[in-house]
């Protein structure tokens, strides 16, 4: 047993790292563990002293050995209320068990038509030549199909600007001005948050009551009032609606932003994008993908895992201790926050071969499993995303849509802005070039 504790990376007096978080946060992770070690303490005013992690063995440790060791942290509950990425214990087994019965293989399988037909209708409105937004574009796909799925609910193409905004104002609690500074400071970007969680949540208290008259259909809500009704499922009304604002924030965005970082990597990868396009032709041969095109799409799943690997939306999981705990040669207190670091993780030399270079053909004989711990952009262990399969598949199926039919040409060079996701720092402009 180690009475050690974790290195503590230098910073200013009271202010620790708070001014180096809120300018580069990415980069003051990278330079911490470059001098520090796997394990280093950051401080800052907002979220006090955390240890951020960035070894698999140590990850393996905190999420799939130890999890109960390592509970989720108060920020999503306080955002998000009692959803399935804040709850622990009892509530969370319970909460898990109902969501794993919408996100069972079957329901994944007919969901594919849908984000086909979805992302034909937004490609369809292209013509050669247009200068679009891929980040716009590709937060509109991910959006219509989460609604569809989770809401049973169709959007407009040209409307419902409302929900869009509310969806992409849940980051902003995360704001990294907002992030480094207790909660109940009032800042302008909490007070969007929270309106935009009060628009969700009329939303889908809206839509509950429909369901619960009978309105039913194949979504999550109606699949969840269907088991709480068969006695299949101990939810109340808030539970179920904090799934829904919880899952807008965790589901749709990070599929929006592997397809985007996606695209923006084929049209500046012009030897991997050839073999993207050759690879549609010689699969699809002009018809829309199928369940059964998916094994065939290797190159394109490779384009989705280098780019979860590259750019993983979801680029660190907070955690805090419920005991004291060993990590290596550290010894971690009770409630001590355990921030594991994704981004450090899927970047690491040690673990990967040329770690900075964008390479989808790595993963022709290697597999997201093959590689344990030093790859988990969904997560690991009993806590990992639920939903990993079928935002892994949306990501395939959405990109050999556009594929298809256009190659891009990105504008601006992508820099980076972390917020809880992985943000670009602009809204990823690109030239439309029609495929002949």
């Amino acid at each position: 047993m180690s009475t050690t504790p974790p290195p503590a990376a230098d910073g200013l007096p009271v202010l620790g790292q708070t001014l180096d978080l809120i300018r580069d946060q990415l980069g003051l992770h990278d330079a911490a563990v470059a001098e520090y070690g796997d394990v280093v303490r950051i401080r800052t005013l907002g979220v006090g002293e955390y240890c951020l992690v960035a070894h698999p063995d140590h990850v393996r440790y905190a999420l799939v050995e130890e999890p109960d060791a390592f509970a989720k942290t108060d920020d999503f509950g306080v955002a998000f209320g009692q959803s399935i990425g804040s709850t622990e214990g009892e509530q969370w087994r319970r909460q898990r068990d109902a969501l794993e019965e919408f996100f069972y293989p079957g329901r994944i399988r007919s969901y594919v038509d849908d984000v086909v037909r979805i992302t034909e209708r937004r490609v369809d409105r292209w013509r050669d030549g247009d200068r679009v937004a891929l980040r716009d574009q590709m937060d509109r796909v991910a959006l219509e199909n989460f609604f569809g799925a989770v809401f049973g609910r169709e959007l407009d193409p040209d409307g419902d600007e409302t929900l869009q905004r509310a969806a992409d104002d849940l980051n902003l609690w995360f704001e990294p001005t907002s992030f480094a500074l207790p909660n109940w400071v009032p800042t302008p970007a909490h007070r969007r948050f929270h309106e935009a969680v009060e628009t969700l949540r009329a939303e889908a208290e809206a839509l509950l009551a429909e369901r619960k008259r009978g309105e039913a259909g194949d979504d999550l809500l109606s699949t969840l009032v269907e088991l709480r009704e068969d006695g299949e499922a101990d939810l109340s009304d808030r539970e179920i609606v904090d799934q829904v604002t919880g899952l807008t924030f965790a589901g749709y965005e990070t599929t929006a932003l592997v397809l985007s970082y996606a695209l923006y990597l084929l049209g500046t990868h012009e030897g991997v994008r050839e073999r993207f396009h050759a690879e549609l032709d010689d699969v699809l041969g002009g018809d829309p993908p199928t369940l059964s095109d998916v094994g065939a799409l290797t190159t394109t799943e490779g384009v989705v895992h280098e780019t979860l690997r590259r750019y993983p939306p979801v680029f660190m999981l907070p955690r805090v201790t419920t005991r004291p705990v060993d990590l290596g040669d550290y010894r971690l207190p009770e409630g001590m926050r355990t921030h594991v670091s994704i981004w450090r993780l899927h970047r690491d030399g040690r673990f990967w071969d040329a770690p900075d270079d964008w390479r989808p053909a790595r993963w022709r004989d290697e597999s997201p499993a093959d590689r344990g711990c030093s790859f988990v952009p969904f997560g690991a262990g009993p806590r990992a995303c639920l939903a990993r399969r079928f935002a892994t598949l949306e990501a395939v199926i959405a990109l050999a849509v556009v594929g298809q039919r256009f190659r891009v040409e990105p504008l601006r060079d992508l820099e980076l802005e972390p917020v809880m996701t992985l943000q670009p720092a602009h809204d990823l402009p690109a030239r439309l070039r029609a495929r002949e």
